[in-house]
Formats: structure tokens, C-alpha cells, sequence
């Protein structure tokens, strides 16, 4: 679907909250005229980066289960935000298999009737209906890693149920990057088997337990590299909708791996 933008973790601990609200944040900043909603599909609240008060997909379980949503229900339900609005995950934990692929769908479909562009965290878990409903209709899916070795062999266990159900990352975001480690990118990329492919990265910074505790996207402070990556993360998606003049004086907006 069109406008929709998921952003999925090998794992838990590889920071796709953060990347995508604060990729969410950008394009909310860059395409002035477009509306933009983050929202939580995985089972969880996903707010950890957010002071307002937000409400959750919970207030409209029974309407979506009996295909009974309206849009100005939805409208009312995505707080506003700054420039974007937010929709919350499930905050009653108990909920999280009471969900299924068609339920993310439905919801994602009514969304795409209110806003221009819709940044979904997807969370970690192929094994979640919200996870896979969004993951199943987007227009691109970023798949969100590390270099560390866990997760790498990780992904390489997980690989073959996500091509079984026929999931193909467009873009692999490698977050938390450091140029020194002892995993380059190019070798990320070649044990992924991926190399030529999409590949982003965003830079290891030292502000994650204060944006945390402060309830921030590191987009928030002046660590000017985390900046810079996510705005090329955002840049082709902003480019889609006409807003290249800002990107365009940047040179190598993707940095291939090899």
C-alpha cells in the first residue's frame, strides 16, 4: 500500500523504535504539507521516545474486529504531536494475540484515508498479527540490525521463515553503527547475503539513556551524525512526495556497503 513505511528489528535490542519515530519526525518536518502518523503494530505500546498522552489501538479492538471503524473515530484516537500524529501499540499486553494480520490491515486502510504518510514500528516479533498485517501491505519494509554478532546469527536463523512467508526487506538499516568495529559494513552485508542491496546506516551516539529517560528521539540533541543518517534514511521516501531540494545538495545519499 502506498504511504506506508514499516520498520521491522531483527531483534529486540536493536533500536527500531528509535529509528523509525525519529524517521517519522523527519519527514513530518520535511513534507510540510502531508500529514504523518507513527504508529505502534507489534504488540507492545511503543511510546518509550513520546511525552503526550497517546491512545491506544486497545480503545478500538472491538470496532476493528467487527469492521465497524470510522474514520473520524480514527482521527480522533491519533494524537497530534509536534508536525505528526501518534497512534500507540497495544498497552494491555494480555491483547497481543487477539490480533490478527487482517486486523493491522483494516486498521492501516482507514489511516490511509486521513494521512499522507504512515511510519509503522513494527516491533521484532514475525510472530504477532499486528506485526504481519503491516508488514504484509507496506510500500517498503526496513529491516533494522546491528553489527553485533547475536544478532547477525539471528537474522540467519529467521531468514528462511521470512522468505517461507514471502517478507523481502527493501532497505536494511544498520543502527548503531560504529566504523571501527571489528564487523565493517561490507562484511554485515555479505553475511546477510545482501551485498549491492539498500543499506543505511546510523551512527552510534552517546545521548541513547538521556533520550530515554527524557523521553526524546535522539533527534533532539546535538549529535549532528545521528541527524544527518536518518534525513538519508527519510530522503527518498520525502523525494517521492517533492521534497528533494534540500537532499539534493547532498552527494551519495545511499552508501552502498561494497
Amino acid at each position: 500500500m502506498n504511504g506506508i513505511y514499516v520498520f521491522h528489528g531483527v531483534d529486540h535490542k536493536v533500536g527500531t523504535t528509535m529509528v523509525a519515530q525519529s524517521a517519522a519526525e523527519m519527514l513530518a518536518d520535511r513534507c510540510t504539507d502531508k500529514k504523518v502518523l507513527f504508529a505502534a503494530l507489534n504488540g507492545r505500546e511503543s511510546m518509550d521516545y513520546v511525552r503526550e498522552k497517546t491512545e491506544s489501538v486497545d480503545a478500538m479492538k472491538d470496532r476493528v474486529e467487527n469492521r465497524l471503524l470510522n474514520t473520524s473515530e480514527l482521527q480522533r484516537l491519533c494524537v497530534r504531536a509536534g508536525k505528526m500524529y501518534l497512534l500507540a501499540g497495544t498497552v494491555n499486553e494480555e491483547y497481543e494475540r487477539c490480533y490478527m494480520p487482517e486486523n493491522a490491515v483494516y486498521i492501516l486502510e482507514a489511516a490511509a484515508k486521513l494521512f499522507d504518510i504512515i511510519v509503522v514500528d513494527a516491533g521484532n516479533n514475525i510472530d504477532n498479527g499486528l506485526a504481519v498485517g503491516a508488514i504484509s501491505v507496506c510500500g517498503e519494509l526496513f529491516l533494522v540490525m546491528t553489527q553485533q554478532e547475536s544478532i547477525l546469527a539471528r537474522w540467519e536463523k529467521r531468514q528462511r521463515i521470512y522468505e517461507r512467508l514471502r517478507i523481502v526487506p527493501d532497505v536494511y538499516v544498520l543502527n548503531r553503527y560504529f566504523e571501527k568495529d571489528i564487523y565493517p559494513a561490507d562484511y554485515v552485508a555479505r553475511r546477510c547475503g545482501k551485498e549491492g542491496e539498500r543499506f543505511g546506516r546510523v551512527r552510534f551516539v552517546y545521548s541513547g539513556r538521556r533520550a530515554e529517560i527524557e523521553r526524546k528521539t535522539l533527534l533532539n540533541y546535538p549529535e549532528d551524525g545521528f541527524r544527518a543518517d536518518i534525513a538519508r534514511l527519510a530522503a527518498p521516501i520525502a523525494e517521492h512526495y517533492g521534497y528533494a531540494e534540500q537532499e539534493r545538495k547532498r552527494k551519495k545519499l545511499w552508501k552502498n556497503f561494497i
